[in-house]
């Protein structure tokens, strides 16, 4: 795959989504519905709609549903094959790592299965990120004001004039934009990945990433995006996809 060709995305979706309390009783956290549709699937045609041409699903809680879901629910134009991850239940780093066989060695967008993200950012991710440099990966943010009680559980980023990330995490003591949980990783990334402990969160390998000066900002501002993890997050998500 060239440099400028559309990449494959992984897509982690592995949790058990403890914080949506009764609403994961029955269900893993990608199948919880918004709107009578699973989460899950609304990321995976934002995808489609973006020309993503396949998608490396990572399942682990209760992996059997979500593969059953997703075989019946096709979407044109979008491949999807499954990687498991047996320690789901540790940090998101494990699930990262399992599919690193699926990625080919290539360039890979990174997607989490709880977030709904438009076409729209996928795609403005994309297209930044197919201008950078073959070591280079990037992480979409977005500079749009939120609500202070949706900053304080973001992800943030502290970013260089040129758009370089120096800094990303959760207590950042200044930051300019919100981590919106989708990323360009080149295949450098592995070696920050192989760099920190096998079983940490994502924002450690993006720390590293930072450290190196191999992560960058690709601005997103003013695309949708939500990131659900409580049963008021589920709530908000939903007046979204109404509007």
């Amino acid at each position: 795959m060239s440099l400028n060709s559309t990449p494959r995305a992984v897509v982690l979706a592995a949790g058990d989504g403890g914080r949506l309390g009764a609403h994961t009783a029955d269900l893993p956290k990608p199948l919880v519905p918004i709107h009578g549709r699973p989460i899950i699937q609304y990321t995976l045609e934002s995808l489609a709609r973006a020309g993503v041409p396949e998608a490396v699903i990572v399942t682990g809680y209760r992996e059997t549903l979500v593969h059953a879901a997703l075989a019946e629910s096709a979407i044109p134009g979008l491949a999807l094959t499954f990687v498991s991850n047996p320690r789901f239940r540790d940090g998101a780093s494990l699930s990262l790592r399992a599919a690193r066989a699926a990625t080919a060695g290539e360039r890979f967008l990174l997607v989490m299965s709880d977030h709904l993200l438009s076409a729209d950012l996928v795609r403005r991710l994309l297209e930044t990120a197919a201008a950078g440099g073959p070591r280079d990966s990037f992480v979409a943010a977005d500079r749009s004001p939120h609500e202070t009680a949706y900053i304080e559980e973001a992800t943030k980023v502290s970013l260089a004039r040129d758009g370089r990330v120096l800094a990303i995490g959760k207590a950042l003591p200044g930051w300019e934009a919100l981590d919106t949980g989708a990323f360009v990783f080149a295949p450098a990334a592995w070696e920050a990945v192989d760099a920190v402990p096998e079983d940490c969160e994502l924002s450690v390998i993006c720390g590293e990433l930072a450290r190196r000066g191999e992560l960058f900002a690709a601005d997103v501002s003013g695309a949708t995006w939500y990131d659900v993890d409580t049963p008021d997050d589920l709530a908000a998500a939903a007046d979204i996809v109404s509007a």
